[in-house]
C-alpha cells in the first residue's frame, strides 16, 4: 500500500516484566535504566500472564433529532488499573494486596523462648486503607518501558484459591488515583521510536523588517509543536508563540542588515531556513 510504513523493530514483546511499590511520594526514576531508588521494592515473582495495564477514558454523547450519529462527544471522566497476580506471600505483599494492615510478631505459645516467632496479619479496617506509589518495568531486550504510576490503591476483594495441584496467588488490582497538579501516569521509555520528529520551516512571513526588530513574523512548517527557541542569525527571538504544529508566532531581535538564517529548535531538533529573513 503506498505509504504504508512498517518496522518490525517496533512491535514489543515483554519478555522481562516487574512491578515495584513504594510509598507515596517516594521519588520515581528519573529514567527508564537507573536503578529504581530508595523506598521501591520488587513484589517478586508474578504469573506468566497476569500482569495487565488498562486506561479506559469515559464518554457521554449529545443526540439532536436532526441526525441519527452524535452531535458531539465529550469526555466525562478517566481511570486506569494495573492488575496482577503475584505468587510470592510475604509481608509487603500481603499489605499491597489487602490495601494495608497491620503485622505483629507474636510468642508461639509452645516450643518455649527458643522457638522461631510467628506473625500476626490483620487487614485494614473500612477507611483505613493505604495508597501506594507503582512502576510496571517492561523490558524487550535494549528497550525498556516504565510505567509510573504515583499514587494508587487496592480497588477489589481478595480471593485466594488454595488448591492443591497449582500454586496460591495474591490478586493485587490497583486503581490510579490522579490529582489536579501532577499526571495520573507516565510513561518513561530509552525506545528510540518515542523520538520527537526533527521540525521542517515552510514561510517566514513576513520575511523582512528592521534592523531594530520588533517584527511579528509567523513560521509555518511541520512538527513546529513544543518548539523551544527561534533565533535570527544566532540571536533569539522574542514572545514565542506555538499556535499548533503546523503554525507559531515570534518577535525579531535587532540585528544588522542583510538575510540572515532563521532556525527553530524542538525536542525533535533544530530546522534551518537559509537567508529566510532580511533586516533592511
Amino acid at each position: 500500500m503506498a505509504g504504508e510504513i512498517t518496522n518490525a523493530t517496533q512491535i514489543v514483546v515483554p519478555a522481562r516484566t516487574r512491578l515495584w511499590l513504594a510509598p507515596v511520594g517516594t521519588q520515581a526514576p528519573a529514567d527508564a535504566i537507573v536503578a529504581m531508588p530508595a523506598g521501591w521494592y520488587s513484589v517478586g515473582l508474578t504469573t506468566e500472564d497476569s500482569l495487565k495495564f488498562n486506561e479506559e477514558p469515559q464518554f457521554e454523547t449529545v443526540k439532536s433529532a436532526q441526525t441519527d450519529y452524535p452531535s458531539r462527544t465529550f469526555q466525562t471522566s478517566d481511570s486506569a488499573t494495573v492488575e496482577v497476580d503475584l505468587q510470592q506471600w510475604n509481608a509487603r505483599n500481603f499489605r499491597a494486596v489487602f490495601g494495608g494492615g497491620t503485622i505483629t510478631a507474636i510468642t508461639p505459645a509452645a516450643g518455649g523462648g527458643g522457638a522461631p516467632k510467628h506473625y500476626r496479619f490483620a487487614p485494614p479496617q473500612i477507611g483505613g486503607r493505604t495508597e501506594v506509589a507503582a512502576c510496571i518495568e517492561v523490558v524487550d531486550g535494549p528497550k525498556v518501558y516504565r510505567y509510573i504510576i504515583p499514587r494508587a490503591m487496592q480497588m477489589e476483594g481478595v480471593q485466594t484459591d488454595l488448591q492443591k495441584a497449582k500454586e496460591a496467588i495474591l490478586p493485587l488490582r490497583l486503581a490510579v488515583q490522579g490529582g489536579d497538579n501532577a499526571d495520573a501516569w507516565y510513561l518513561v521509555t530509552n525506545d528510540p521510536a518515542f523520538s520527537p520528529p526533527a521540525p521542517t520551516i515552510g514561510t517566514v512571513t513576513p520575511s523582512t523588517g528592521p534592523t531594530a526588530g520588533g517584527t511579528t513574523v509567523t513560521i509555518t512548517g511541520a512538527d513546529l509543536d513544543g518548539a523551544t527557541a527561534v533565533t535570527f542569525g544566532g540571536t533569539a527571538g522574542t514572545g514565542l508563540a506555538v499556535i499548533d504544529s503546523g503554525e507559531l508566532t515570534v518577535t525579531t531581535p535587532a540585528s544588522t542588515s542583510g538575510a540572515k538564517d532563521v532556525a527553530v529548535t524542538t525536542a525533535g531538533g533544530t530546522a534551518s531556513k537559509t537567508g529566510g529573513f532580511t533586516y533592511a
